[in-house]
């Protein structure tokens, strides 16, 4: 595989009526299922996507963080491109940023995700070196004050309600897609900041399973709309949007 292939993946696509919401504009959730599909078909290219790796080594990749700046949003049957690169590693986390342009080339989202390596059965990280023999182990160390951090979201939120997962939130790995989660946060933010210029980040904390149910509590705090979801487990997710 060449540099070039490992550095850069593209897709273009016309955004289609069952990914809008009533202002006819891209959902939230629907943009994190295209970041999540435009990684995995380009791991695919590289010969690791998820079946490829899963069955090489018995490892996949979780999802661990996702930041989205939000310029504005694409309409139904609107042309965009997205590009994906592989920025680099910080810690255990592999960094990678996606960029979609509207049909002049204007940038209008800009997000970053970062994910873990981690064996199938038993969610165990594994260290980044475990990717060398697939030719794509990012030597870039991505810089400590560049990196996605953690923010707090304190436990006495106000209590927003309830989110029952269902078999058809489940991924691959049988829990709740991570894309979902961009769903239940367009779903619980008020009113007043839909549609509206903004970024959110989603960090994800625990697997949530079939017939679970994430209570959300949520609320304003030092400018920012804060989240947090629990499952029968603990913490699964917390999110801010500002």
């Amino acid at each position: 595989m060449t540099k070039k292939m490992i550095d850069e993946y593209s897709r273009s696509l016309r955004v289609p009526v069952y990914d809008v919401g009533p202002s006819d504009k891209l959902q939230f959730g629907a943009a994190l299922r295209l970041v999540q599909e435009t990684s995995e078909q380009h791991l695919g290219v590289l010969h690791v996507g998820y079946e490829d790796m899963l069955k090489a080594s018995g490892f996949v990749f979780f999802i661990i963080s996702t930041r989205a700046e939000i310029i504005r949003m694409p309409a139904h049957n609107e042309m965009i491109t997205i590009k994906t690169h592989p920025c680099g590693r910080g810690g255990a986390q592999f960094y990678r940023d996606f960029k979609f342009y509207d049909g002049d080339g204007r940038l209008i989202i800009d997000a970053m995700q970062t994910t873990v390596v981690a064996d199938a059965k038993t969610r165990k990280v594994q260290r980044p070196q475990v990717l060398k023999p697939f030719g794509i182990y990012p030597e870039n160390i991505i810089k400590p004050e560049e990196r996605m951090s953690r923010f707090n979201v304190p436990e006495d939120l106000p209590f927003a309600g309830e989110r029952d997962v269902f078999y058809s939130d489940l991924d691959a790995n049988g829990h709740m897609n991570n894309s979902v989660y961009g769903d239940v946060v367009t779903d619980f933010i008020p009113d007043e900041m839909r549609g509206k210029a903004c970024t959110v980040q989603i960090n994800y904390l625990g697997e949530t399973g079939r017939g679970d149910t994430l209570k959300v509590n949520a609320g304003f705090k030092d400018g920012k709309y804060l989240m947090r979801g629990e499952n029968r487990k603990g913490l699964s997710f917390t999110a801010a949007v500002l």
